[in-house]
């Protein structure tokens, strides 16, 4: 008899963390402890929301440290509070086992619609991940650097001279490049010899490279005067020598902006195999 219990103990156990896992509160709702689940759930979507909103503060690397911290926190707390729970005999779901997991599996399915709707709303209007896969942006953005940005910026500003964005390419709406913008609808653009005149003033730009001392009388290094169309941008990478960018694809709709980057969420150096520290949570400017 005591072995049983000592079995439908650990049972109980193990569900609760599995099913906690798949969705916070779930392993609660399983042991009857309905309203406790349900109110640790939502507590555990606003704290997320809080954590990504630390995130994107520009107190590098506290801002990305805490967010995590929060976000481990709510998840261990969660399951550990479910174990105490599950470790009572008398905390369980009182329904037929048809019932009770018909239940569960429809829960785990609404919260599935549930977080799907909410990521798209997050990821579309606010905040959206990407990840860094090329040298065009160098010295400012790494290969391999993970950054957040700010869809909503826009909404109420207009871009700006200096605003890195993550834009539609014209060609192929379907992939998105990162550029600085450089040019707003009206200006004269002009490169001499590699050097940027806006509005016929040259443009000091201390965070560009040159990889390459030649200059080409190609519109790499020599393009203009050009006069940026009303409700379009002209965007430049940061390695000027070793990027695609309005010198060659053309200017960018401002309505094809996805959004401003904000800061670095986290880096990975794929030659040292090892992730850059010093880069988490650092402002993108």
């Amino acid at each position: 008899m005591e072995n049983k219990l000592a079995k439908n103990k650990t049972i109980n156990i193990l569900t609760s963390i599995i099913l906690s896992i798949l969705m916070l509160g779930l392993g609660h709702i399983s042991c009857g402890k309905i309203k406790r689940g349900i109110v640790l759930y939502f507590l555990s979507i606003f704290l997320f929301i809080f954590a990504a909103f630390i995130c994107i503060q520009n107190y590098p690397p506290y801002n990305i440290i805490l967010a995590a911290l929060i976000f481990v926190a709510v998840y261990l707390f969660i399951i550990v509070d479910a174990i105490v729970i599950a470790r009572n005999p008398d905390n369980t779901l009182k329904l037929k086992p048809i019932i009770g997991y018909s239940i569960l599996v429809g829960v785990l399915i609404l919260n599935s619609n549930v977080t799907s709707a909410f990521a798209n709303i997050i990821r579309d209007d606010f905040i959206q991940a990407y990840k860094i896969p090329s040298g065009g942006m160098l010295p400012t953005l790494l290969i391999g650097d993970h950054i957040l940005i700010d869809k909503h910026v826009y909404e109420n500003n207009k871009p700006q001279r200096g605003d890195i964005i993550v834009f539609k390419y014209p060609k192929e709406p379907e992939r998105m490049f990162i550029k600085r913008i450089v040019g707003i609808g009206g200006d004269i653009i002009e490169i001499k010899n590699k050097q940027l005149y806006i509005n016929n003033a040259l443009v000091d730009e201390s965070y560009i490279i040159h990889t390459d001392s030649k200059i080409e009388t190609s519109v790499r290094d020599n393009f203009g005067p050009f006069v940026v169309p009303q409700n379009k941008i002209f965007v430049m990478g940061d390695n000027r020598d070793q990027t695609f960018d309005s010198r060659f694809l053309g200017v960018v709709d401002v309505k094809d902006i996805q959004g401003k980057t904000i800061n670095i969420y986290f880096s990975w150096d794929k030659e040292a195999n090892s992730p850059r520290w010093n880069r988490l949570g650092i402002k993108i400017q």
